[in-house]
């Protein structure tokens, strides 16, 4: 049921995307969705998540450094709808950049 329902909002994610951004597949946002909240299950969630992205940590500091000029003091890799993203936090905006392709879909001032 859980896939099914997946398969079925795909596409209201992918009518309000970002035109450049690259989303993940149905199977791949369903390896990663967890219902249950016990820590052994999110482990494996994370793990998951890290093998699914192709930009890691440091190279989308990187690309917060040259979007907004500085360092990131927090970043976390989470989805979003049907993307995989890095959400981080500088002393100024909030930014969130794509982790398979390393778009920035969103960069906002910070309050």
């Amino acid at each position: 049921m859980k896939y099914l329902a997946t398969l079925l909002l795909v596409p209201l994610f992918a009518l309000a995307s970002p035109p450049d951004s690259t989303p993940m597949t149905p199977l791949e946002h369903s390896s990663i969705h967890g219902y249950n909240k016990a820590p052994l299950v999110n482990i494996k969630s994370d793990q998951k998540k890290r093998e699914l992205r192709n930009i890691d940590e440091k190279e989308a500091k990187e690309i917060i450094k040259k979007e907004t000029n500085e360092d990131a003091s927090e970043i976390e890799l989470t989805h979003v709808g049907i993307y995989l993203v890095y959400k981080a936090k500088t002393k100024n905006y909030k930014l969130q950049i794509n982790a398979i392709d390393g778009v920035v879909m969103k960069k906002e001032p910070r309050d």
